[in-house]
Formats: C-alpha cells, structure tokens, sequence
C-alpha cells in the first residue's frame, strides 16, 4: 500500500458537486488498496458532503488521502451542531424521515471525529485495511 497525495476540494451548496468527488476519492480508495471497500467510503462521503451542504455553510473543503488507513474530512463553515441530537448510539426509527446520514457513516467508517467550534465543523473519518482494527 502506498501513501497517496493529499486531494482537496472545496465546494458550495450545489448537490451536483459531489459526483466528480466521490469519482476522485474512490480513485484514491482503488488505488491505496481500499478497492473492497470503494463503496462503503463511496456512501460516507455522500452523506458527509449532503450534510454540510445542507447543515452547514459554504464554502466546504473536502479532503482525502492514504497513509496505510484511508482518511477523508469534511469542514464547513457553519455555526455548529448539537451534539446529542446527532450523535446517536442506536438506528434512528424507522419511520423517522431524517437523522439518519451521520448514524450511517459510523457504520461504515472505523474512525469518526467530529469537531466543531464557531469557525465551523469537521468531520473526519477513517477507514482502515482490516476493518476489525480501529474500530
């Protein structure tokens, strides 16, 4: 496995912004031995991208990389969040139309960070070769 360059993007609040995104991480994820795995980071970054840009405020900075663990993070700059409304330890109901994007992404990442101050939000996820590991 190889260390990949640092790729970053920054974006707006256009949904369509994400397609050439996901197409750039999941090149990183194929090429840093993280192929089996393209679509669960495909799916994370979907749902970290379509909060910020629906949370959060422009612009958002989308970073990635691999360095033995393939690493992806998402800031806004957005006032924030509560932290207890979001970060849920169970699913959400299943009759809910919402709350669901951050619950999914601690499914599929083996490392979730979340930080916030009044400069704005970084979420920050990992994914490591044995999915065992770091979790």
């Amino acid at each position: 496995m190889r260390t990949s360059r640092r790729y970053l993007k920054t974006i707006g609040k256009e949904p369509a912004e994400i397609a050439q995104i996901r197409h750039d991480v999941r090149a990183i994820a194929a090429t840093s031995g993280f192929a089996d795995r393209a679509g669960d980071v495909a799916l994370a970054l979907d749902e970290l991208v379509a909060n910020a840009q629906e949370h959060g405020s422009p612009p958002i900075d989308v970073e990635a990389w691999s360095d033995g663990r393939l690493i992806i993070e998402v800031f806004d700059r957005g006032a924030g969040f509560d932290r207890p409304e979001i970060w849920r330890s169970h699913p959400p109901e299943p009759s809910g139309s919402r709350g669901r994007g951050l619950w999914i992404v601690r499914q599929l990442a083996d490392r979730v960070e979340i930080t916030g101050s009044a400069t704005g939000t970084r979420v920050r996820v990992e994914f490591t070769v044995d999915p065992g590991i770091g979790a």
